[in-house]
């Protein structure tokens, strides 16, 4: 009887069998949690070049806008600087010549009034 099998072999091999799975699935295990590491680690990785995008871009547009608001405030002050300048010019202009300074009104204003009147009169009257 040497092919005679032992009646708790049966049992060894079972218990192989399960000690071979369970080594396999630790193996796995491991490989996921691996796996999963890697996933996390890379995860953190993409999120912290999006928040650097992000940042980025917030400075940027903050830059922007500054020189945008520097550039409208220097084009008001030269305008209101401008308008100084004209206010004074004709101030002098009617101090020097008054009478010129009164007709020159006048015309100005009967033409705007000329023109007023004609924008508002409808255009089917024919006189």
């Amino acid at each position: 009887m040497a092919d005679a099998t032992r009646p708790d072999q049966g049992a060894d091999d079972t218990r192989l069998s399960n000690d071979d799975d369970q080594q396999r699935g630790e193996g796995a295990a491991s490989s996921f949690k691996d796996l999963g590491k890697r996933a996390s680690d890379r995860v953190g990785t993409v999120a912290s070049e999006a928040e650097a995008a992000v940042s980025d871009a917030v400075e940027t547009g903050r830059a922007y806008a500054k020189d945008a608001v520097n550039a409208a405030g220097k084009k008001i002050d030269g305008a209101k600087s401008q308008l100084a300048k004209s206010c004074d010019d004709l101030t002098k202009a009617i101090y020097d010549e008054p009478v010129k300074a009164v007709v020159i009104t006048a015309v100005v204003s009967s033409l705007l009034t000329a023109l007023l009147m004609s924008a508002l009169r409808s255009d089917d009257r024919y006189y």
